[in-house]
């Protein structure tokens, strides 16, 4: 008896012993100790930035150990870390400036822990002029909310999508237009905004603004052609020049399941106004003069888009996957995605002030497949509307905004912007 006794008792100590941690375990779940560092890599959340007081750009240094192990941002007091320009000036670990005097020039920058003669790679950036954005007059675009819900699909899965969740949804497109929620490095305020239709188009007042609600027996598409034949039948289709479509429809039973990329990807800008100067059409699109007796279709003039996807989308790498609805605007608006699923499709949008990136980049973060990315020596949240859906769609940089406002001034079916009539009704 006494024998098995201590036998259980080593049996516990031994257990005691190989489950306590041992001193160098504790100390990796806090701070770093600055002292072990043996290099710093240093990047930046942008390689540009406006001069507008309100871009930011963000260093982000990377560190490694003596022993060779990267250090987690979390565990690094970044307060013991000090940049420098080549000139000497001290930053902060976030730049930004209003100082007009900088615009064009290239700064270089270094980091350097505290008191200590270790620093990093020396990294760089350019200051660029906001005067553009900041010239823009405001441009206001009805919309027109079609939802288009079967009776089963009410019935059996909670009703009605209410009038709150999609106006809480434009306030979001918004909000991302606007710059309001970003301090993105090249991040402005397009002066594009998107109001809620308040007449229909027999100058009748709408019940819930901006919203007509279409019930059916089954939402179908028979004739095959991504449901803009379906869409003209239940005149759902609502002049082009008065309104922007926006028409989310019911698929519960996924009939379309890469319905973004299927449909929602076609929804770009198709035409220019007759005597418009075609070099100057933005790069990327293909624009011809509109057809003689032309009969708009859906996706020439607006927005197809899974219903479904306003309030369970899964955000999850990948081209075919859904995106946020935010990001079929700039489709619309005549953007590029940012992004490829892989190198065979790098991305090129036109724009020089995004990030461009692809998923299964080796020297990528985690292979771009998070809502952090890699480029180069820049390490940032995938925020611009054009991201992939891992993004948070949440910013416009300053040549985006460019473009989309060529598309509203030059393209016919991109016009409603120039009329009133769905908020006055004559």
């Amino acid at each position: 008896m006494k024998k098995i006794l201590y036998t259980l008792a080593a049996i516990f100590i031994g257990c005691i012993l190989s489950c306590t941690p041992d001193k160098d375990e504790v100390l990796e779940m806090g701070l770093v100790d600055m002292d072990h560092i043996k290099e710093i890599k240093l990047r930046t959340s942008h390689y540009q930035v406006l001069a507008d007081g309100k871009a930011q750009l963000e260093f982000n240094p990377l560190l490694t150990t003596e022993d060779g192990f990267t250090v987690q941002d979390s565990r690094v007091d970044h307060s013991q870390i000090e940049y420098y320009t080549s000139s000497g000036e001290t930053l902060s670990k976030v730049f930004s400036t209003s100082d007009q005097s900088l615009i064009g020039k290239t700064l270089n920058v270094y980091a350097k822990i505290k008191g200590s003669d270790l620093t990093s790679n020396t990294t760089t950036f350019t200051v660029i002029d906001p005067s553009v954005s900041n010239a823009y007059t405001e441009i206001t675009i009805p919309v027109i909310f079609h939802l288009i819900q079967s009776n089963k699909d009410i019935a059996s899965y909670g009703g009605e999508i209410p009038m709150e969740r999609i106006h809480l949804l434009l306030d979001k497109i918004n909000n991302t237009f606007s710059g309001s929620v970003s301090t993105n490095a090249t991040g402005v305020d397009t002066k594009i905004r998107f109001k809620a239709a308040v007449y229909d188009p027999y100058g009748n007042k709408l019940q819930e603004p901006g919203i007509n609600r279409i019930y059916v027996e089954e939402v179908t598409d028979e004739a095959k052609d991504q449901y803009n034949t379906f869409i003209v039948n239940q005149k759902a289709l609502w002049p082009y020049d008065k309104y922007l479509n926006v028409w989310l429809i019911s698929d519960r039973e996924n009939k379309y399941n890469n319905f973004f990329y299927t449909i929602s990807r076609t929804c770009i800008p198709r035409y220019i106004t007759p005597g418009t100067d075609p070099t100057e059409i933005p790069k990327g699109l293909t624009l011809s003069s509109v057809p003689e007796n032309w009969t708009p279709t859906p996706n020439e003039v607006g927005i197809l888009y899974k219903l479904q996807s306003i309030q369970t989308m899964v955000r999850s790498f990948g081209e075919k996957n859904e995106n946020e609805l935010v990001n079929g605007f700039g489709l619309y608006l005549g953007l590029l995605p940012t992004w490829g699923a892989s190198s065979r499709a790098k991305p090129q949008d036109y724009c020089s002030d995004t990030h461009k990136y692809y998923g299964n980049d080796n020297e990528g973060y985690n292979k771009n497949q998070t809502a952090y990315k890699l480029v180069g020596d820049c390490f940032f949240l995938a925020e611009n509307i054009m991201d992939d859906p891992v993004g948070v769609h949440r910013s416009v940089s300053q040549q985006q905004a460019q473009r989309m406002r060529w598309i509203l001034t030059n393209s016919p079916e991109r016009s409603a912007w120039k009329s009133d009539y769905a908020f006055t009704g004559r």
